[in-house]
């Protein structure tokens, strides 16, 4: 008798394991497929109305996909019998079998009936199944309502269970320059991804470490599943902080003492005017912006604020009062509103608010008469940015080379300086974007941007057939600065060598590094070396990784792999994993950006000294800009070649 209790609890323990374990989904049993082949009956107790007709000798398929290696339960069918019993057999991929059910006759094909758990438990690989239900010959047909699964991987959704989003097994990422890469000592990737709901977030942010680093390289390819969609459209959904508007007041009566009214975050409340009449009223808003330290424009970009009546009946005069970034109120100029004038607009300019402290405005108005006037809206919004400027800076048979302006970049007033081997200097630039010939067109496809932040953004070239693919995943290379969320660096200089694909990369903080481009019609590959920062490489990441997870097919990645071995879920909380190669990659089909790359980084080199070496950099750095200077061309060259 003990035994029997001791044996009940274990599997009492192990069913309540397992199911902490798993994630349950449910699928109907009414699809497009079923519906085509089977009979459908209006079943008003079923869960969405509609049960489909299993009957002897016609068995009813459902696909499943899987997304990773995982274990499958069925934890319940759903059906209804009528008149006679019903036998039937569930099975998955044409044999596996997981159980057997009989069921006395029932009353009606409205009633329905929960098999509960089946007893068996089967593994399959990630990809497309089959489950099949037979009724037996002898048996009644049985009305099926929905089938629920119980699948152990943490990330599976419905989309992918009903194979709407398909899932490729585990990505094949050889180790680039294995004999290289083998020798040299393993890295530390470190997990700071944060969760979103807008796409247009980059919140993935892992860091790769290694205080020797001497070289390594980063790989763009298409990505391993196979698809012909080619998504590029920005997805603004869930991203309410892109928005133009800052904040907005619709519909209130100005009146002293009356409710404080909130949009965002920001406030609105009203206080008497000064003066013997007492007929002006002070609309103040109170605001906060996010800025540099969150990655945004928001507290450094000028406004335009608007004011609009629903009706008056006299003249009312209208002024603006705002506290600037320097502290000092400002006196904006006077608008006048009658009743065919109902709406005024005010510009204010740049670099007027501040992020961390509480700006604010004020309205003062006054009309000739008492009368009780409504504001149909009140809002600010970020000033429209004129159109980026790009300028052909170098065009050969081989290569072009775009240098663009942006008229607020996100680090205004920073911007960096791009020299080229003939002498050709650009400044305030950017960023700077590559084209590489496509020999089946004549015409020239874009493989690699690089953003005065460090940004550098990859891409293999577009397959034939193909206008053009998406940017996706970006890197970071250098020591990011630590006052922002989002990571950056400050390039403040560009040296290129067009013919040769090559470049280097002087940084404000003094560090430097060299880069030389390759691509193939399947990859575009970025080599880095004479790494040189200034600051400690032992607690600074020389590389970071920015992207994109909402959740499984919404996202620029979900996968990463080290070493070609061992794959982690992009969003797990797994701290940090050292290797020598990391590969990061879609198992899943995404909607967002389809077609942008697999990214993969490979240690090439490590030292036996760390690639801190301020002082020489230093001096390093200051003789490379004497020599962009001062030196002839012919010299200039000669020089840049040797450097490189």
């Amino acid at each position: 008798m003990k035994n029997i209790i001791c044996n009940t609890f274990i599997f009492i323990c192990m069913v309540l394991i397992n199911n902490a374990f798993a994630k349950r989904i449910t699928l109907q049993g009414i699809n497009k497929r079923s519906m085509t082949n089977h009979e459908v009956r209006d079943l008003p107790k079923a869960s969405d109305g509609k049960g489909v007709m299993v009957t002897p000798g016609k068995p009813l398929t459902i696909n499943f996909c899987l997304r990773v290696q995982s274990k499958v339960h069925l934890n319940n069918l759903r059906f209804s019998n009528f008149n006679t019993s019903a036998l039937f057999r569930v099975s998955l991929d044409h044999g596996k079998w997981m159980g057997t059910y009989f069921a006395p006759p029932g009353d009606s094909y409205n009633n329905f009936i929960n098999t509960g758990r089946f007893p068996k438990q089967h593994e399959f690989e990630s990809g497309w199944h089959v489950l099949k239900i037979n009724v037996s010959e002898t048996s009644s047909p049985i009305a099926l309502d929905q089938i629920e699964f119980d699948v152990f991987d943490d990330y599976i959704t419905e989309n992918i269970l009903n194979c709407e989003t398909i899932c490729i097994p585990n990505g094949n990422f050889p180790v680039k320059n294995l004999q290289l890469t083998s020798q040299a000592t393993m890295g530390t990737i470190l997990q700071r991804s944060e969760p979103t709901k807008c796409a247009e977030v980059d919140n993935i942010n892992i860091a790769l470490f290694h205080p020797y680093i001497s070289e390594f390289s980063i790989t763009a390819s298409l990505p391993q599943y196979q698809s012909f969609s080619n998504r590029k459209d920005e997805d603004l959904s869930n991203c309410p902080h892109l928005s133009h508007i800052v904040w907005k007041f619709n519909h209130f009566r100005p009146q002293p003492g009356m409710q404080v009214l909130r949009d965002k975050d920001s406030s609105l409340l009203v206080t008497n005017g000064n003066g013997q009449d007492r007929k002006g009223k002070h609309i103040v808003v109170l605001f906060y912006l996010e800025g540099l330290s969150k990655g945004s424009i928001d507290s450094r970009i000028g406004s335009h604020l608007f004011l609009r009546f629903k009706s008056l009946n006299s003249r009312t005069l209208v002024n603006l009062k705002y506290r600037e970034a320097n502290g000092s109120m400002t006196e904006s100029a006077e608008k006048v509103y009658d009743s065919s004038t109902l709406e005024h607009m005010w510009k204010i300019p740049d670099f007027t608010w501040r992020e961390h402290v509480e700006n604010y405005l004020i309205l003062s108005v006054e009309s000739q008469s008492n009368e009780d006037f409504e504001i149909d809206e009140l809002r600010m919004e970020k000033r429209p940015m004129v159109a980026d400027s790009v300028e052909t800076i170098y065009r050969s048979d081989d290569v072009i080379i775009e240098a663009v302006f942006v008229e607020f970049w996100w680090l205004a007033p920073e911007s960096m300086t791009v020299t080229l081997t003939n002498g050709k200097k650009t400044k305030n630039v950017a960023y700077i974007r590559f084209y590489r010939p496509l020999p089946w067109n004549g015409g020239y496809a874009q493989v690699l941007v690089l953003y005065q932040d460090g940004n550098i953004r990859l891409l293999p070239v577009a397959p034939e057939g193909v206008d053009w693919i998406p940017f996706g995943t970006s890197v970071i290379v250098g020591q990011p600065r630590t006052d922002s969320n989002r990571p950056y660096v400050n390039i403040q200089e560009v040296v290129i060598d067009p013919e040769r694909w090559q470049m280097g990369l002087l940084y404000k903080d003094g560090s430097s590094v060299r880069m030389k481009i390759n691509c193939t019609y399947s990859e575009t590959q970025l080599f880095v070396n004479d790494l040189y920062f200034t600051k400690d490489a032992f607690t600074n990441p020389f590389l970071t990784i920015r992207s994109m997870f909402v959740s499984e097919g919404n996202n620029d990645v979900d996968s990463i792999k080290i070493d070609n071995k061992h794959s982690r879920h992009i969003m797990d909380n797994f701290g940090s994993i050292q290797g020598r190669s990391f590969s990061f990659f879609r198992r899943c089909i995404s909607k967002h950006l389809t077609l942008s790359p697999d990214i993969q980084v490979d240690i090439a080199r490590t030292s036996f000294r760390p690639t801190f070496v301020p002082l020489a950099h230093r001096h390093f750095a200051r003789q490379v800009r004497r020599m962009m200077e001062r030196s002839p061309i012919k010299k200039l060259e000669t020089d840049f070649q040797t450097w490189l």
